[in-house]
């Protein structure tokens, strides 16, 4: 992959590009970086231009200094794809990155051919999320040996099945968590800015471009009803639950998703 930076409100922000043909933007989750897309890449520069980001203070992006909110990360992937110079391109976004990319898409839906939501979920009226997780959860988890929390994630994260039918699968998970681990109180930070997003009314109507929406069919993070509640307010959307799958559906079953992917897209983007 090609990595470059680009500098915005004084944040550097790290980008990655490979493959040829029409542009795909991916927007990572919680606490992750570019790693969520990694393995789906084989796949998908068959046919595209995939451009990953590390959204502030993740992998190779430089720290923050103060709070900011979905809306300024969705602005620093429009201001890599202007860097770039690209009117129009597909769009992904994993879990909280598909917060992103719906805020992106209320920002500049005219540049967006078609958008794929991967275990995500979004704000009220639609979506009802009780329970969030709190600066307390999160410094409690870091005190955590690194190893210990990562298996434990994994565990919470994936089937029960990978561990034992993909063990390589499931140590791999391990190893881009430990890999990419992102700093406590930058992660503290993001999660605030999730927080927001998830208690701010969000207008779906705003997502008219085509739509996947996809989930793995056992989350335990997200719940795999929120592809159907996608659809209950986007009838165009495309659902789908991947079977035997959790969160981590798309580094579960990399090659599978991939393929989806590259399917929907093809002649969209």
């Amino acid at each position: 992959m090609n990595l470059s930076r680009i500098t915005r409100d004084s944040h550097d922000i790290a980008f990655y590009t490979e493959g040829a043909g029409p542009y795909l933007l991916g927007l990572s989750g919680f606490g992750c970086n570019h790693y969520n897309f990694i393995d789906l890449l084989p796949e998908l520069k068959k046919h595209f231009t995939v451009v990953l980001i590390d959204n502030r203070a993740t992998g190779k992006s430089g720290p923050t200094t103060k709070d900011y909110k979905m809306s300024d990360l969705a602005a620093d992937a429009l201001a890599v794809m202007d860097l770039l110079k690209v009117k129009k391109f597909g769009l992904m976004g994993i879990s909280m990155g598909g917060f992103i990319a719906q805020e992106l898409v209320k920002l500049a839906g005219d540049r967006v051919s078609a958008l794929a939501l991967m275990c995500t979920t979004s704000g009220p009226p639609v979506f009802d999320h009780p329970k969030k997780l709190t600066e307390a959860d999160l410094r409690a988890s870091a005190a955590c040996d690194p190893k210990v929390y990562a298996e434990l994630m994994t565990d919470f994260t994936t089937h029960p099945t990978l561990k034992v039918n993909h063990p390589d699968r499931y140590q791999r998970i391990i190893n881009l968590r430990l890999e990419n681990k992102m700093d406590l109180e930058e992660k503290i930070r993001q999660n605030r800015a999730a927080v927001k997003f998830l208690e701010t009314p969000f207008d779906l109507s705003a997502l008219k471009c085509p739509l996947y929406i996809s989930a793995g069919e056992t989350d335990r993070f997200v719940s795999p009803q929120s592809p159907a509640i996608f659809k209950s307010v986007l009838p165009h959307a495309v659902t789908e639950l991947i079977p035997e799958t959790d969160h981590y559906y798309f580094l579960e079953k990399p090659v599978l998703v991939g393929e989806k992917l590259n399917n929907f897209f093809q002649g969209k983007a």
